[in-house]
């Protein structure tokens, strides 16, 4: 009877096998539309940011960056920003930036990760929280910056 186990996992093993490839690290992604690479948040669309747009204080533009969108959201009685932004700087220089400009604003931070030309962040203080998410693309640097409170 044993024997007639390793037959069947091998068959159940092949099963399957001819799943479709993922793109391997070396793809460029980028070539794809633009469009089809921006998820979709609950029906928001990402739309241009307006001309009297402002982030606050404590999670400024970084400088010298292009504002790409803003989508704003409410989450229960909190207003949550999502901003995109592009630079020529590198990742380390824009954790840096941001590291300073929460403490100065009176975040504590949660989390901070730097690796490989990319990185993450997130701090928090009474009524205020952020986040930072940068990434290479191409021959810029892509940041994602989401904030609620002022």
């Amino acid at each position: 009877m044993r024997g007639y186990y390793l037959p069947i996992a091998l068959i159940l093993t092949g099963c399957g096998a001819e799943k479709e490839a993922a793109p391997s690290n070396d793809a460029d992604m980028h070539d794809q539309p633009v469009a089809s690479q921006r998820p979709s948040y609950g029906g928001s669309a990402i739309t241009a940011p307006p001309s009297d747009f402002k982030m606050p204080d404590f999670a400024p533009q970084y400088p010298g960056s292009t504002l790409v969108s803003v989508d704003s959201a409410e989450a229960g009685n909190r207003r949550t920003h999502e901003v995109r932004l592009t630079t020529a700087d590198d990742a380390a220089a824009i954790m840096t930036f941001y590291r300073e400009r929460f403490a100065v604003g009176g975040l504590r931070k949660t989390s901070d990760f730097l690796s490989g030309g990319s990185g993450m962040m997130s701090a928090i203080a009474k009524g205020r929280t952020a986040s930072l998410a940068t990434a290479r693309e191409r021959n810029h640097q892509a940041i994602i910056i989401t904030y609620s409170g002022e």
